[in-house]
């Protein structure tokens, strides 16, 4: 797999066990926000990689997300993604340069739901890509 891929896999880690100590400190909040729209660019950048798409260097996920459609992915949560993917992206500037970011846990782990829908599919993908004819 390649690096972008697993720095995703980071990213999404780093985020569910920053919402398990939102309790804590609303902070921990801004830091999985944050760390989830990582998580998600990462992936659909792998993605694009993987499927030869060039792409501008870009935090934006709803302009990563229309080069994936184009190459013809698809997954279940991909309504959820069409829906939040301005959210995400201002989660990004939002956490990491003070403005704070205005959201619920559950609207975070909704977005840790999209993240596993394209991992899934992503896997699956592979799997069908690498059998033996």
């Amino acid at each position: 797999m390649s690096t972008m891929y697993s720095r995703s896999l980071v990213m999404l880690e780093q985020s569910r066990e920053a919402l398990k100590r939102v309790g804590e400190d609303e902070a921990f909040l801004d830091a999985a926000c944050f760390e989830s729209q990582q998580a998600i660019e990462f992936l659909i950048k792998a993605l694009l990689l993987e499927n030869g798409v060039p792409y501008n260097k870009s935090h934006d996920i709803r302009y990563l997300y229309d080069l994936l459609k184009e190459t013809g992915f698809t997954f279940e949560k991909e309504p959820d993604l069409e829906l939040l993917a301005d959210t995400i992206t201002d989660w990004e500037e939002s956490s990491r340069y003070g403005k704070g970011v205005r959201t619920s846990v559950q609207t975070v782990q909704r977005v840790h739901n999209i993240y596993w829908s394209m991992n899934q599919r992503f896997l699956e993908t592979q799997a069908e890509n690498n059998k033996p004819e």
